[in-house]
């Protein structure tokens, strides 16, 4: 990773020279030479107010002492919200076993997946998973929903605005959720609720934009700040800090949650999400200079329909060669992956555990080793496969796709449980294919269309768990008497279906090569 400080840059200025810090992160493209324009005027400096609001050695913009690092806090986020996940299934079983079915405390305790189940128990679960699964159906509808309709206006008015008010909200919304969460959890200790209470957590999230809005604001505030060529290794990087969070929120959530009880591991939760929100506050400054950020009421704007219409033709209008090709089958690829992921995930725990007995630490430790492989797998290829071998951006993703093929084909055979370890590896590569996607579109699509394009994508990719957890729930409970893991022939079908997607952008690639567009996403 880069060591030097970074700073905002404009592809139009000059280089800094003469012990000005270096642009490390930054668009690529600089002149040293005034641009005219086609009336013949230097346009070199054509904001109005770049003299007064750029303080400036030579006239440019420098802020000192920041860093363009949005890692540590995402790394947080994904920490807290991995560490109370399973607990939160956990949860909801247990309440359901309680409140809905009134079984009595003994019976529904092995549900919280502290200890082994007895025969007993596994009976009870078999009635217990249905209802849960309806459960989690209903969040993930809940958190699809609004945060679909939410990112059609987040990428226009990021770029109007700015991309650090959306991380801002996003981080708050999932802090007020997490504080709603173990409030009602502390309830539950008290008194029996309904399991469908514990849905209000979920509201402050959903209306802030929910991971939606995160996804959009952090991969447009990358777009700004990174360099062409070290675009797709930030992106990969920025996933690398996500996985990270992911895999220490499974590891330490078992032993946690045994050590401890469900409260707390909230409450650990929601102090993580308060860290992350606190350096979001005090480090992490605008990517956009304040010339190109517009003036007017933030909130009005927001809900203007017409940056809506404008997002839908930039996305729908025509392009030379076949960039709009590119970028419908990119978006389609990502939209299908996050639609099975999200079904996998609503299944999944459910699985392991009536197919192979696991508890929550067997669970946990299943999670994170698969999100380590993934880390592993994913910064060695980036350097052995593409900065060494200089696989192409297209050629990286369709070996992730693969990987995510080859892992679920496996998960969907395996009867025994290391099985699933072997799967595991085989989908080494998994975890790029999200950032070579939108490496993809970042380089297709020109800088003041990208906020635009990746709302549109976040918007699909929200609104694929509306037919994602139903299907998935639907198969799960018809299959689970003879067949829990079928719902994977379902994941390594609809992966191969993006694999083929990703295969159509190659084959442009190399069939038209010569152009800019398609040189950058082959080298």
């Amino acid at each position: 990773m880069h060591n030097d400080e970074e700073r905002l840059y404009d592809p139009n200025d000059e280089d800094f020279e003469n012990g000005v810090a270096q642009n490390i992160d930054a668009t690529s493209t600089t002149t040293e030479t005034p641009q005219t324009t086609p009336n013949g005027h230097d346009d070199s400096h054509s904001s109005s107010n770049s003299d007064s609001t750029l303080p400036s050695v030579e006239g440019q913009q420098v802020i000192k002492h920041r860093f363009f690092i949005l890692e540590p806090a995402v790394f947080l986020v994904f920490l807290a919200m991995y560490l109370s996940g399973t607990v939160y299934q956990n949860q909801l079983l247990y309440q359901t076993c309680i409140y809905v079915f009134e079984y009595n405390e003994t019976q529904c305790a092995p549900l919280l997946g502290v200890e082994r189940e007895t025969e007993e128990v596994k009976l009870i679960e078999t009635q217990v998973q249905p209802y849960v699964a309806r459960i989690l159906m209903a969040r993930s509808l809940l958190e699809s929903i609004i945060p679909a309709i939410v990112s059609l206006f987040i990428g226009p008015w990021s770029d109007k605005f700015g991309r650090r008010p959306i991380v801002l909200t996003t981080f708050t919304g999932y802090l007020t959720g997490s504080i709603i969460l173990t409030f009602l959890s502390f309830i539950a200790t008290k008194t029996v609720v309904s399991p469908w209470i514990f849905l209000l957590s979920s509201v402050p999230s959903v209306l802030s934009g929910g991971t939606c809005a995160l996804i959009t604001g952090i991969y447009c505030y990358i777009s700004d700040v990174a360099k062409e060529k070290a675009r797709a290794l930030r992106m990969v990087l920025n996933e690398a800090s996500l996985c990270t969070g992911m895999m220490i929120g499974n590891v330490v959530s078992g032993y946690l949650y045994a050590a401890t009880n469900t409260v707390t591991v909230f409450a650990i939760s929601s102090g993580l999400m308060l860290l992350a929100l606190i350096y979001v506050v005090i480090f992490v400054i605008e990517s956009l200079r304040p010339d190109q950020i517009h003036s007017g009421s933030k909130i009005r704007e927001f809900f203007r329909f017409d940056l809506v219409k404008d997002l839908v033709r930039t996305c729908l209008k025509r392009r030379p060669n076949y960039d709009r090709s590119i970028i419908w089958l990119t978006m389609m690829a990502l939209t299908i992956a996050i639609f099975t992921m999200e079904g996998d995930s609503n299944v999944t725990y459910l699985f392991v555990r009536k197919q192979f007995e696991w508890t929550l630490k067997d669970f946990s430790m299943f999670n994170a080793a698969r999100i380590v492989v993934q880390i592993i797998g994913s910064v060695v290829g980036m350097f052995v496969l593409r900065r060494l071998l200089k696989f192409s951006i297209t050629s990286m993703n369709m070996i992730a796709i693969a990987s995510c093929v080859l892992e679920s084909t496996v998960r969907a055979t395996a009867i025994y449980w290391w099985e699933l370890y072997v799967g595991l590896t085989l989908g080494f590569m998994r975890g790029i294919m999200g950032p070579m996607s939108r490496a993809i579109l970042s380089h297709v699509a020109p800088a003041t269309e990208v906020g635009k394009i990746f709302a549109l994508t976040t918007s699909l990719e929200s609104l694929s768990p509306l037919i994602a957890a139903p299907l998935y729930t639907i198969v799960y409970n018809a299959t689970l008497a003879y067949h829990p893991g079928l719902f994977n022939f379902i994941s390594a079908g609809l992966y191969l279906l993006c694999f083929t997607f990703i295969s159509i952008i190659f084959g442009i690639q190399k069939s038209l090569g010569h152009t800019a567009t398609y040189q950058a996403i082959s080298s």
